[in-house]
């Protein structure tokens, strides 16, 4: 996140898996409401603070990616890329 925003590029990383991680952690909070709700005692969110902490943080995080790579630095990849298997591109800069 913070090399993202150093380089303002997202370029090197690919989104799919921040999309996957971010459907886990909402999957994993569906769960836990679900099974409380089904239980009819929902201090099952509050009792298992580490799964509830974990899919929170993970949400957060993946949030900050999505907004990096789609809103602040879009375009910006195209910018950044220099090909290095380019063979008329000498080997040091003039």
């Amino acid at each position: 996140m913070i090399l993202n925003f150093n380089r303002k590029s997202t370029v090197g990383w690919s989104i799919e898996q921040i999309l996957c991680d971010i459907t886990g952690g909402v999957l994993s909070l569906m769960q836990l409401v679900i099974d409380a709700s089904f239980q009819g005692d929902w201090s099952g969110i509050t009792g298992n603070s580490l799964k509830f902490g974990l899919s929170n943080i993970s949400i957060a995080f993946d949030v900050i990616f999505i907004v990096q790579h789609f809103i602040l630095y879009r375009g910006q990849d195209d910018l950044t890329i220099k090909s290095d298997d380019d063979p008329e591109q000498p080997l040091l800069d003039p």
